[in-house]
């Protein structure tokens, strides 16, 4: 079989990204390969090189594609998945009326990438299903759409080879299946290999054929499938808690219900997310919130967390005060302690991870320390206590996407808040980061002052504290 591509020995020039070890990496015609490996294990690296991102100090890099590289390699990253090129992603966007239904709209932002030929993009849009999502705004799409949207806008110049980086996150069931589908169809029909990172060998979906794992910067030899598959049992699940969390005292607000919502309604042009909601989530509940993709979950969290400006004009009481009453969203804020995949997609502070953290201590998004040599302490210990003290003096930006998850994490429980929201916190974590981060949250809830909101599409992943369940349906 012809090498498609070929690393040797290889080496990055910068020493701020080089691998532990010299990498050797092969994909040939007809593999589809799984890269598999803990949050900062080098897999976001080893993708940059095959895809000549890096200048090789040492080694080869080869490509045997058949033509200019940048037409047959594809490399397609979901994180912040509603940013484009040409409409960068900022936080809050997705909640603004005018940006959703005013906004991009798919076919437009398509429409910009060349293609093989109009025969070719049609065709595509077929195979993709496509041609009911053309007329809508990127800002409406649920976290599937938007895969199909970015595999079609990869897809479009018929690559030979596909990189999908953590093609999982945020799926939930079906819509993961519907994926390894879409995957299998384009692999039969066009003959595109894919290689995608993975952070368990569980994840891995029957297209792969073969796998390499990574584990602090080395990458291992190729394992056929079977071989890979042989051990997925061999990890343990726990994570490594540090005994007790570092809060010395709380300024609690006085509340009988976090939340209470009376008939509330949210649409967006003529699209109903969801209608005649009654909602009321008492102090120390800690609540479920489940639902498939799209069907208003991240939007309803929105609201709690006043981030969205519907919230105005909705019967809505949060900690016993109707919303437009006076208060400002900092008033709201400074009890809640939040993470979702907006917050994420938008945060683009490049500060120590340390310094991330302590930022949640101020009300406001980007935040800063206002008694910086306590804050930055009470930083560095939840960060111990996450498992991710190592992580303290590295700068946000060069994290692995897994990393600054975890870092958004601490964020989120540093100011001891009353309410916690926790919108699919355990997103690109690998099994041990999400063992320690369930058990964290297992102990903040514990004793019955705690809110707490959780999304996940993950059973396993809910905290034992969880005692009710709001689910929304797909309108």
């Amino acid at each position: 079989m012809a090498h498609l591509i070929s690393l040797q020995s290889a080496v990055v020039s910068n020493p701020l990204r080089r691998l532990a070890a010299p990498v050797d990496f092969e994909l040939n015609e007809g593999e589809h390969i799984a890269l598999v490996g803990d949050n900062g294990s080098g897999k976001s690296t080893l993708i940059t090189m095959m895809s000549g991102g890096f200048y090789l100090r040492e080694g080869t890099l080869r490509h045997n594609l058949g033509c200019e590289t940048y037409k047959a390699l594809k490399v397609v990253r979901f994180n912040g998945a509603y940013g484009t090129t040409e409409f960068p992603y900022y936080y809050q966007q997705r909640w603004h009326a005018q940006e959703r239904e005013n906004g991009a709209l798919v076919k437009d932002l398509l429409a910009l990438e060349p293609d093989a030929g109009d025969t070719w993009r049609q065709e595509l849009y077929d195979l993709l299903g496509m041609r009911p999502l053309l007329d809508r705004t990127i800002m409406v799409l649920s976290s599937g759409e938007l895969r199909r949207y970015h595999l079609t806008k990869a897809l479009l110049s018929a690559p030979k080879v596909l990189v999908l980086e953590a093609p999982f996150i945020g799926l939930d069931p079906q819509t993961r299946e519907l994926l390894c589908d879409l995957m299998i169809l384009v692999s039969d029909r066009l003959g595109v290999s894919f290689i995608m990172s993975l952070t368990d060998v569980d994840m891995v979906p029957s297209l792969v054929t073969h796998v390499y794992f990574l584990k602090e910067g080395v990458c291992s030899r190729k394992y056929s499938r079977v071989e890979a598959i042989s051990f997925a049992g061999d990890r343990p699940d726990s994570g490594l808690l540090s005994p007790g969390l570092p809060f010395k005292g709380h300024r609690q607000v006085n509340y009988e219900n976090a939340v209470l919502m009376r008939n509330v309604s949210i649409s967006y042009g003529d699209r109903q997310v969801f209608s005649g909601l009654d909602w009321t989530v008492k102090r120390g509940d800690a609540w479920n919130v489940t639902g498939p993709n799209g069907s208003g979950k991240s939007t309803l969290l929105s609201l709690v967390c006043a981030d969205n400006p519907k919230a105005y004009s909705l019967d809505m009481t949060l900690f016993d005060v109707p919303r437009g009453s006076g208060e400002s969203i900092w008033d709201i804020k400074k009890h809640i302690g939040y993470l979702s995949s907006e917050m994420h997609s938008g945060f683009s502070d490049n500060l120590p991870a340390v310094e991330v953290v302590a930022g949640g201590f101020a009300d406001g998004y980007a935040g800063v320390c206002n008694n910086k040599v306590e804050e930055l302490a009470m930083s560095s210990s939840l960060l111990e206590v996450f498992g991710a003290g190592r992580l303290a003096n590295r700068m946000f930006q060069t994290l692995s996407s897994g990393e600054q998850r975890l870092v958004l994490l601490a964020r989120a429980f540093v100011k001891d808040p009353d309410l916690l929201i926790l919108d699919e916190p355990f997103q690109g974590l690998d099994r041990r980061c999400r063992a320690t981060a369930k058990a964290v949250i297992e102990q903040f809830c514990t004793g019955g002052d705690k809110t707490l909101l959780f999304v996940t599409h993950f059973p396993e992943e809910l905290p034992k504290v969880i005692n009710n369940t709001l689910e929304l349906h797909k309108n």
